[in-house]
């Protein structure tokens, strides 16, 4: 069984893993038979945008729900290639959540902010469609891995307000319950980027780091983090190459400050997309940590 250590400052819960995590087998539960279902969420700009939901096969017609986010700089992927490399989807699936993977409008074709708008009205889809797709509207997370870290961090952070709630369901919130950031911007104004990352960011954002720019600045997960947030869980490679640490630990930092409750897991070795060899947590012990997180905070 893996061990974890964690220490508290400034109301974050760091957890480090030393030898790995100790998580309770029950989040895990029994993989069960699923039904697939993809649907358009929304349509915008004159583009179909499709959902995956994935329904677990037990009991029960009000399954918590996971929105999961891609990655890919704002300018790349899709639903089915996230879902593809996602252990942590299978294992959400076994444990009773319908997870519901997205497709968003893509930059520098469609630019910002429509790929947070897109994410938002998933979110809306899913409660205006809850008792059809046979979910809790009130039992909604978001999971994201890079950009798509940075697109959930936001639905976390703007829930309370209506900022990019455009398009259909105006009548439901966007906001979500809780957080899963794996490895996404949280300030995209800063210093500090590598030379890459950089110049993703101006393709994306039409503004590179480190100028001031009022699009960054909203952009940025960090400029709207507030008491009442839900709680996050942010996942981070201390040898990320393309999103620095700094990120993910000045994100938590705020959260504290703000009395949002945050754990962060520190993965020793990991690198962007969290698939290097050695790294510690492993990948089937982040996923198992990300299913266990979700079953404790929305299942309390």
């Amino acid at each position: 069984m893996l061990r974890a250590r964690a220490w508290v400052t400034a109301g974050v819960v760091l957890v480090v893993a030393v030898g790995g995590l100790t998580l309770w087998d029950a989040a895990r539960g029994a993989a069960g038979a699923s039904s697939t279902r993809t649907v358009t969420y929304c349509v915008e700009g004159g583009q179909p945008l499709a959902m995956t939901l994935f329904t677990p096969g037990t009991a029960g017609d009000s399954h918590p729900v996971v929105v999961q986010v891609h990655g890919g700089g704002w300018q790349h992927g899709g639903r089915l290639l996230s879902l593809s490399a996602s252990g942590a989807a299978t294992d959400l699936v076994g444990a009773g959540f319908v997870v519901a993977s997205i497709d968003y409008r893509l930059a520098p074709e469609n630019p910002w902010p429509d790929q947070i708008i897109d994410a938002k009205c998933a979110v809306r889809y899913l409660r205006a469609h809850a008792s059809d797709l046979g979910i809790d509207p009130d039992r909604i997370a978001a999971l994201g891995d890079s950009a798509g870290g940075q697109l959930v961090s936001l639905l976390g952070t703007t829930g309370s307000s209506t900022l990019w709630d455009e398009g259909p369901y105006g009548n439901e919130s966007s906001a979500v319950d809780a957080v899963v950031d794996e490895f996404g911007p949280a300030d995209l104004s800063a210093t500090g980027w590598p030379v890459d990352s950089v110049a993703m960011i101006r393709r994306a954002f039409g503004a590179a780091p480190g100028t001031s720019s009022p699009v960054l600045a909203q952009a940025s997960p960090m400029t709207h983090v507030a008491a009442g947030d839900p709680p996050f869980l942010i996942v981070q490679g201390t040898a990320d190459q393309v999103v620095p640490m700094s990120q993910s630990e000045r994100l938590a930092l705020q959260l504290g400050v703000d009395h949002v409750p945050v754990q962060v897991v520190l993965v020793t070795g990991g690198r962007h997309g969290l698939e290097t060899p050695g790294e510690n947590p492993s990948p089937p012990a982040i996923a198992s940590l990300i299913t266990a997180y979700l079953v404790q905070t929305l299942h309390g």
